[in-house]
């Protein structure tokens, strides 16, 4: 569990278009209550589970944290993701990756993702990270390919799966 902010590490390819952020463990009831209360674009909705839903996995669940994305320079609350360890495979998995509908188009999800995958780097667990994503979600898997994570043809509950390899 982090302690404190997570600052993403100063990788070659981060654009000026990536606005920093930092990703902060929820711990306090508080925390929570603003991450619940982040939404995406209705019609992004069929696409993630809400964030009331993923706490409550990452409750029922040690292998997953759940964490805040915040915007660097005003700390303002802009999304909310969480990444778990399987034990099974020995493997890291992005659970949730969501920025609130009033911060969308800016440069964030893509920020939150190079900051997690810096974080993901210091733990324990195989050379690998996976997620699933809406086969309809064109900008989600955009996104993700853009960051050196492929379509590897295993769909899951409905969900492609994309796989990078850490480095």
């Amino acid at each position: 569990m982090l302690k404190g902010p997570l600052l993403p590490r100063g990788e070659s390819n981060m654009s000026n278009l990536c606005p920093p952020v930092f990703l902060v463990s929820l711990s306090s009831p508080e925390e929570e209550a603003l991450c619940r209360a982040l939404r995406v674009r209705d019609d992004q909705s069929d696409f993630i589970a809400s964030n009331a839903e993923s706490l409550e996995q990452a409750a029922d669940s040690p292998w997953c944290e759940p964490l805040a994305i915040r915007a660097m320079q005003t700390g303002e609350l802009v999304g909310f993701l969480m990444h778990a360890l399987d034990p099974d495979e020995n493997s890291r998995w992005i659970y949730r990756l969501m920025i609130d509908r009033n911060h969308q188009g800016r440069g964030y999800g893509r920020a939150a993702l190079r900051a997690l995958m810096a974080h993901l780097h210091t733990l324990p667990g195989g050379p690998g990270v996976a997620l699933g994503v809406d086969p309809e979600n064109i900008g989600a898997r955009r996104l993700y390919a853009s960051e050196g994570f492929v379509e590897t043809g295993e769909v899951i509950d409905g969900e492609l799966i994309m796989r990078r390899m850490s480095t």
